[in-house]
C-alpha cells in the first residue's frame, strides 16, 4: 500500500487530518521497530569484501541491520571460488589468541577466525594475501518513507499491525494515554512482548521467510 493510501487507512481510526507529519514519522518508527525484531531484517544482501595484506579490521556498512553469522572466506577473488566458514570468537578470546595485532610486523597467515567489534570484522590470523574474499550475509535497515508513492518493504500482511503501532504512537504524543494503551494492547502485552498476529508474523519470518525477506541481492561492501 502506498504511503498516501496508508495514511488514509490509519485516519479511518484516528479521525484527524492535522497530524500527517507525526503519522509518517510514527509509520517509519514502527517499520524500524519491526525490522529490529526480525532475525533477518527486511532485505538480505550477500556481499564480498577483498582482504588486504596485513589488515586486521574491515568496517561493516552503517546501513546494516543484522549480520547473519557465520562469515565465510573464499580462496580466490571471485564469488564462485571455493571456501569455508570462519570460526566466530568473542572479543576476549580474539585478544587472547591474537595479541597486539597492530604491531609493526604482525604475524600473518590464512584467516581462520573472526570477531565483531565496534562495527568491524576483525580477522585472525591477519591476512597474508589480497587474494581472499570475505562473504558476508546481512540485512539492510529500512529506508524511511516520505513521498506519497513510497511503499514499505514489509508485505501487506503487516498493515494492520503497523496501523496499531502508529495509533499507539500518535495517541501517546497527544497525551491520550487510555487510547494509546488500547492500541498497544492489540499487538503487545503489558511487558512489551508481541502477541496475537504480531507474534505469528514474526514467527513466520523466522521459520519460513516471507516473500519480501527472500530477496537476496549482491552488494559490494
Amino acid at each position: 500500500m502506498q504511503l498516501s493510501n496508508f495514511k488514509q487507512y490509519v485516519k479511518y481510526d484516528f479521525k484527524r487530518e492535522d497530524k500527517d507529519t507525526e503519522l509518517v514519522q510514527a509509520y517509519n518508527d514502527s517499520i524500524m521497530y519491526v525490522a529490529s525484531l526480525m532475525p533477518y531484517g527486511n532485505y538480505k544482501y550477500q556481499s564480498y569484501l577483498a582482504t588486504v595484506v596485513g589488515q586486521e579490521d574491515y568496517p561493516l556498512p552503517s546501513t546494516m541491520n543484522h549480520l547473519i553469522h557465520p562469515i565465510r572466506i573464499l580462496d580466490g577473488s571471485d564469488s564462485t571460488d571455493s571456501g569455508g566458514e570462519l570460526n566466530r570468537l568473542t572479543k576476549q578470546k580474539y585478544d587472547e589468541r591474537y595479541p597486539n595485532p597492530n604491531r609493526t610486523s604482525p604475524t600473518t597467515g590464512y584467516p581462520e577466525d573472526y570477531c565483531i567489534y565496534s562495527r568491524s570484522i576483525l580477522l585472525g590470523p591477519i591476512p597474508d594475501s589480497a587474494d581472499y574474499l570475505l562473504e558476508v550475509d546481512w540485512s539492510v535497515l529500512p529506508t524511511a518513507l516520505s513521498a506519497d508513492i513510497d511503499t514499505p518493504s514489509l508485505g501487506r500482511e503487516w498493515e494492520e499491525i503497523l496501523k496499531q503501532m502508529i495509533l499507539y504512537r500518535l495517541y501517546s504524543g497527544l497525551g491520550q494515554y487510555d487510547e494509546a494503551s488500547f492500541w498497544r494492547s492489540q499487538y503487545e502485552d503489558g511487558a512489551g512482548n508481541p502477541i496475537g498476529q504480531f507474534k505469528r508474523l514474526l514467527a513466520k519470518e523466522a521459520d519460513i521467510e516471507g516473500h519480501h525477506l527472500g530477496q537476496v541481492k549482491s552488494n559490494n561492501l
